[in-house]
């Protein structure tokens, strides 16, 4: 059965480096320039969330937006990408590795929103988005690498 919904194989390197390469930018941004309003990044017009006034107009962080959206396109390439040899099995085991990924996602999102109040849960929802792509990716992977294991053990 065809899946039109995958990228071709190769799309899966380009989602490796742009994730790779986007992560460290955002990561070293974030270390260098902890503060969003400090003048030393790019900043690009529009409304602000801050306490005293909702939504003022001002200026917003760019740098960390634009590596942070590198992050998730990048996973979604390598999530989305279709395996060399793709087949009915493997089919199976991605939709499967997508079920444990978003009953992960809602398992933590369910106990955190129990234990964690305020701006502190808009921002660990924030970040929790991309728990859904790394349990895939990791249980993806290994069942992809068990299920080569168990080929090599059928062949000898």
């Amino acid at each position: 059965m065809k899946n039109n919904l995958l990228l071709p194989s190769k799309y899966k390197v380009f989602g490796w480096i742009l994730f790779l390469v986007s992560a460290a930018l955002y990561i070293y941004c974030c270390s260098i320039y902890p503060s969003m309003h400090d003048g030393k990044n790019l900043g690009i017009p529009g409304f602000t969330w801050t306490y005293p006034s909702l939504f003022t107009f001002g200026d917003n962080e760019l740098t960390t937006a634009i590596f942070s959206s590198g992050v998730l396109i990048g996973l979604l390439m390598i999530c989305f990408s279709r395996e060399k040899n793709e087949d009915e099995y493997i089919s199976l085991i991605r939709l499967r590795s997508w079920q444990w990924a978003v009953l992960f996602y809602f398992g933590i999102l369910f106990f955190v929103n129990l234990l964690v109040y305020g701006i502190e849960f808009s921002i660990f929802s924030l970040y929790n988005v991309l728990t859904i792509f790394f349990v895939f990716i990791v249980k993806f992977y290994y069942s992809l690498f068990k299920l080569d294991r168990e080929r090599l053990v059928d062949e000898k």
